[in-house]
């Protein structure tokens, strides 16, 4: 079997509302005028983008992750409009059937993703948990992904994610990698636009 690595926001989760409507909330506390939601998520997921900068105006910020020292504001938002994708459910529990083991890789803080994961009921189907914490480094950087892949039980591990920074760490891990187009009409060679894609494409690893 394998080792199946998903990246959170964007991939499990469809977070972009709750994402955007909580850096405009704290944009709005900083006294800033809101920015345009996808244009926040395109300097989210864009590598080497000085994020805090562009989103809250602050030239020096301590944090990896711009949810770092904010979490609250994003807590209360993933409440109120965070859903899973259409067949996620379903992905996982395939996984499960097979016996292969499932973590998670995400530029979200670690303190925040108990309570996220728990309001849709998939915590347990996840062996590792692991966000940004001290330290710890965001993607596109490998640590997430090596330090996850090393203490899992089978000798292959694989990434789904759904961002250039998501693609980018698994390249700098050397993991095949799979990519998230939720909804989208076309779909390139390792991506996948619903649930059934993503499956045939893991099912494919299984057999190599």
């Amino acid at each position: 079997m394998i080792n199946v690595i998903f990246d959170m926001d964007g991939t499990l989760i469809n977070s972009a509302n709750a994402i955007s409507s909580a850096v405009n909330e704290i944009r709005a506390d900083l006294k800033l005028a809101p920015l345009e939601p996808r244009f926040i998520m395109q300097t989210i997921n864009t590598p080497g983008k000085d994020w805090a900068k562009i989103l809250y105006d602050i030239d020096k910020f301590e944090h990896s992750s711009f949810k770092d020292g904010f979490e609250r504001y994003f807590i209360k938002h993933y409440q109120k409009s965070v859903l899973l994708y259409d067949g996620v459910i379903e992905v996982l529990e395939f996984l499960k059937s097979k016996n292969c083991y499932l973590a998670i890789a995400t530029n979200a803080p670690q303190s925040s993703l108990t309570q996220i994961l728990n309001k849709h009921n998939i915590l347990p189907f996840f062996s590792k948990v692991l966000g940004v914490s001290l330290g710890i480094e965001p993607k596109p950087h490998p640590m997430m992904l090596k330090l996850i892949s090393d203490e899992a039980p089978f000798e292959k591990s694989v990434f789904v994610g759904d961002s250039d920074k998501d693609k980018q760490a698994a390249q700098n891990a050397n993991m095949p990698y799979f990519h998230a187009k939720w909804g989208e009409e076309k779909c390139q060679k390792d991506e996948f636009k619903n649930a059934d894609e993503l499956i045939e494409l893991l099912r494919t690893q299984m057999k190599a």
